[in-house]
C-alpha cells in the first residue's frame, strides 16, 4: 500500500452526506490507505449512547465499502503543544480517529450537558479550554484541551503521522469547505474544523477539496449511477448501525436528510 488519503469532518456522518461517493471510492482502492477523522462526538448535548451509536455507524460504514474488521485503540498523539489520547479503529486499509469533541450546536453555543462548549468558542478565545465527552468503544478517559492550538496540533499529528511511508507527494485531504461565503449557512463545527486543517494543509502540500454541505440542498442532482448507488450503500449502513445501537428514537430524520444531500456532491479544490 503506498497511497494516502484523508477525509477530515466534523460530525460522524458528515463525510457520508456530503462526500460519500469519494469515500466509497477511496476505501474500495487496495493499494490505498484511507484515513478518517472526526473532531467531534456529534453528540447533541445527549447522554444516552447517541454519540457512541453514531461513531460505530461510521466505522461500519467503512467496513462495509473497505473490508476488514476495526479494532478499536486508544493512540498517542504527539503534537507540538501538548500530547493527546484519541480512539482510533484500526484495519488494514483504512482507520478512524475520533476526538470526540463535544457538538457545537447549530448556533456553536454548544450544550449544557456538556458546559456549553465548542470548537467555535475555543477557537474565537470565548473559553479557555475544551473537554472531551466520556469514553464509548475503546476506554479512554475525556482529554483537556487548554487551547485552539492543541486541537490544530493534534490534528496535524494524525496527519502526519499517518502520512509516514506514503509516497503520496501531494496526499489529497477531503474537509468541509472553511469559506463561508462558497459554504453559506454551514454547521459552526464544519467551519472550526476546516478552520483547524487550513492552518497547516497547505504548508505541508496536501491537495484539499473543500466540500460543500448544507448549501447543497436545492442545488441540481449531481450524482447517479454507481456514485448514486454507492453513497447510499454507505449511509444507509451507518444508519442501520445507529438504529441497532441506540435505545430511542434517533434525534434526526435520517430520511429526509438523505432527501436532501444524498444525490448531490459539490465540492472546491485547492493545489496551490
Amino acid at each position: 500500500m503506498t497511497g494516502i488519503v484523508f477525509h477530515v469532518s466534523g460530525h460522524p456522518d458528515d463525510v457520508l452526506l456530503f462526500r460519500g461517493s469519494h469515500l466509497w471510492n477511496d476505501l474500495t482502492w487496495t493499494d490505498m490507505k484511507t484515513v478518517v477523522v472526526v473532531t467531534t462526538a456529534g453528540d447533541a448535548g445527549f447522554e444516552n449512547g447517541w454519540w457512541q451509536a453514531r461513531e460505530a455507524g461510521l466505522v461500519e460504514a467503512c467496513r462495509v465499502a473497505g473490508g476488514g474488521a476495526a479494532k478499536p485503540e486508544v493512540i498517542t498523539v504527539k503534537g507540538h503543544t501538548a500530547t493527546h489520547a484519541v480512539t482510533r479503529y484500526l484495519s488494514p486499509t483504512w482507520r478512524c480517529y475520533f476526538l470526540r469533541l463535544p457538538d457545537g450546536n447549530l448556533d456553536g453555543n454548544g450544550f449544557p450537558t456538556t458546559k456549553n462548549q465548542s470548537l467555535p468558542k475555543l477557537r474565537d478565545g470565548k473559553i479557555s479550554g475544551i473537554d472531551s465527552v466520556a469514553s464509548g468503544g475503546a476506554s479512554l478517559a475525556s482529554q483537556h484541551y487548554s487551547s485552539w492550538i492543541e486541537v490544530v496540533d493534534t490534528l496535524h499529528g494524525i496527519l502526519t503521522a499517518e502520512r509516514q511511508g506514503s509516497d503520496t507527494v501531494h496526499p489529497w485531504v477531503n474537509a468541509s469547505d472553511y469559506d463561508r461565503k462558497r459554504d453559506s449557512g454551514s454547521h459552526p463545527d464544519h467551519y472550526a474544523t476546516g478552520d483547524a486543517l487550513q492552518t497547516f494543509v497547505h504548508a505541508d502540500g496536501y491537495y484539499r477539496a473543500w466540500w460543500l454541505s448544507y448549501r447543497t440542498d436545492g442545488r441540481p442532482p449531481n450524482l447517479s449511477g454507481a456514485e448514486y448507488d454507492h453513497k447510499r450503500k454507505l449511509y444507509y449502513s451507518y444508519v442501520e448501525k445507529v438504529k441497532q445501537l441506540y435505545g430511542g428514537d434517533p434525534p434526526c430524520d435520517f430520511d429526509g436528510e438523505w432527501a436532501r444531500w444524498g444525490k448531490r456532491c459539490y465540492w472546491n479544490e485547492e493545489k496551490s
